[in-house]
């Protein structure tokens, strides 16, 4: 495994360009319990795994130790890609339904993780062994805790080592721009196991697992299966548009809707299936229409304010969009037309961006010192940021104006019904979900 202080020069380099990406990709993250990420025991940082490569990046680029990752094997499948993750900080592990990585073996990346967590190192585990776009939270595998368990077992339990367990929720995970919440629980101590595990390994081993899974389980929002997925999303943007709150208590209202969800479809089942169809027709007459809840509670909004806004913003934005068609076209593009799981997009936008922003700046105000001079190329490299984030704030302006259109064009009854629907919606969540 990667060591030495030049590799953890790399390490810092690399960690502040991902800290960049997601902060450009996800300009709205907010960070609970943040005094939690510092700490100087051995560790094993975990979270849950709703956005494939993202997730991990999220989480180690917030804690202050030097992070290394338990990875799936199927990327050590080559011999190129097996020295460039074992460089980057990686420690290969196979699943039972993994068929590559032939010269991995897992007894061996069991030493490794005993090794490294011995001497005081952190990894970074997703306990869930795989990543599903979904706001719920996957059974555990044991693995995670035999790891902890072992590492302190090798150093007799005088080792001190902890789990440190991290819920990461987005609003929407592929999108530029989307919100992300990290919240960050309190340290669990391996040693306080170390009696029920020495009396009963096994036992110990799915109690441990159990208690991890459901400390991760509070930092996060966990919504049931099948609809609720689709339900918790429209009542969660019901409930902003009705009370906009800060980013945490948001998070924390996000957190009570799904709960209080599952509960129903246990003590009111009918009244419940009634109120989840009546979301589902909601919704779906919101599509079709093309507008969203916001047009509805505002009644459209001041259209002409809207509108004074993107004319005198058109050259702004046209100053900004033509800049960036290349630079955040082509990560865009090759977002949309890769035939990858949608898990991943948001990892094709980030990592291509990490190169054809920078490549794309360069080479544009060398072409502007081309023509020119030095002075107006960097006066030139410098407004490109700005311009790009003037660019996007109108291009959301614009989806706005137009879905407040959208509905400002309806026939009269057609509002009327909306009203109506999202009147109904509102009393139920309002009577049954919005309680501690």
């Amino acid at each position: 495994m990667s060591s030495g202080p030049f590799m953890s020069l790399v390490y810092r380099f690399l960690k502040f360009l991902v800290q960049v990406v997601l902060r450009i990709f996800y300009p709205k993250t907010t960070v609970i319990g943040k005094e939690n990420l510092r700490f100087k025991e051995a560790a094993i940082v975990i979270s849950n795994h709703p956005n494939t490569l993202i997730d991990p990046l999220q989480v180690a680029s917030r804690v202050h130790k030097q992070v290394f990752f338990l990875a799936n094997a199927g990327l050590f499948s080559t011999p190129f890609t097996s020295w460039l993750f074992n460089t980057l900080y990686c420690i290969p592990i196979k699943r039972k339904q993994d068929q590559g990585a032939p010269g991995v073996s897992n007894e061996d990346s069991f030493a490794k993780c005993d090794a490294f967590l011995g001497a005081g190192g952190v990894l970074f585990i997703a306990p869930e062994g795989g990543s599903v776009m979904e706001r719920r939270l996957r059974p555990f595998k044991t693995g995670t805790v035999r790891i902890a368990l072992s590492a302190a077992e090798k150093k007799n339990f005088d080792l001190d080592i902890s789990i440190l367990p991290i819920g990461v929720h987005y609003d929407r995970p592929s999108k530029f721009g989307s919100a992300c919440v990290v919240n960050v629980g309190a340290p669990i101590k391996v040693k306080d196991w170390q009696k029920q595990y020495q009396s009963a390994p096994q036992k110990s081993i799915r109690a441990f697992t159990e208690q991890v899974q459901e400390n991760v389980r509070e930092l996060v929002i966990d919504v049931a299966e099948d609809e609720q997925q689709e339900i918790h999303p429209v009542v969660e943007s019901i409930c902003r548009n009705n009370e906009p709150l800060d980013e945490v208590a948001d998070f924390k209202r996000g957190q009570i809707l799904a709960n209080q969800l599952k509960k129903q479809t246990i003590s009111a089942a009918g009244p419940y299936q009634d109120f989840a169809d009546q979301v589902q027709a909601y919704k779906t007459e919101l599509t079709d229409k093309g507008i969203d809840d916001k047009a509805v509670a505002r009644k459209g909004g001041n259209l002409l304010g809207q509108g004074l806004f993107l004319l005198l913003g058109l050259p702004l934005f046209l100053y900004g969009a033509l800049n960036h068609l290349f630079a955040a076209g082509i990560p865009a593009l090759l977002a949309r037309t890769m035939k990858v799981y949608v898990g991943y997009k948001a990892t094709v936008k980030a990592v291509v961006g990490l190169f054809t922003l920078p490549l794309f700046y360069f080479l544009q105000s060398k072409a502007v010192e081309w023509y020119t001079d030095n002075t107006i190329s960097w006066i030139y490299m410098l407004t490109l940021p700005l311009a790009a984030w003037a660019a996007w704030e109108y291009w959301k302006g614009w989806q706005r104006f137009r879905r407040n259109l959208n509905y400002t064009r309806l026939a009269g009854p057609e509002k009327e019904s909306l009203q109506l629907s999202r009147n109904d919606v509102v009393k139920y969540i309002q009577a049954h979900l919005l309680l501690p």
